[in-house]
């Protein structure tokens, strides 16, 4: 695995928890088991400045990933 697989690993593991963490905060929020618009309100700059924040590293991470396919399919069906 080389370096620029590795980093896509990375970087998707770590969307991956703070996509898990996100749904945590949203969750913990629940009144009596239910998740209103009223109870998330409070989270609205968290949840703002997360998305503006992550904005930035998942449009990068989507270009390596695309790089990455287009690499393995010239590598799989390419020549030579």
């Amino acid at each position: 695995m080389d370096q620029w697989s590795k980093l896509f690993w990375q970087v998707g593991a770590f969307l991956s928890v703070m996509l898990v963490l996100a749904a945590v905060l949203a969750l913990s929020t629940a009144e009596n088991g239910r998740l209103t618009v009223e109870g998330l309100e409070g989270m609205a700059g968290t949840f703002a400045l997360m998305y503006e924040v992550l904005r930035w590293v998942v449009y990068p991470w989507l270009a390596l990933g695309v790089f990455l396919l287009v690499r393995f399919l010239s590598r799989r069906f390419g020549k030579g």
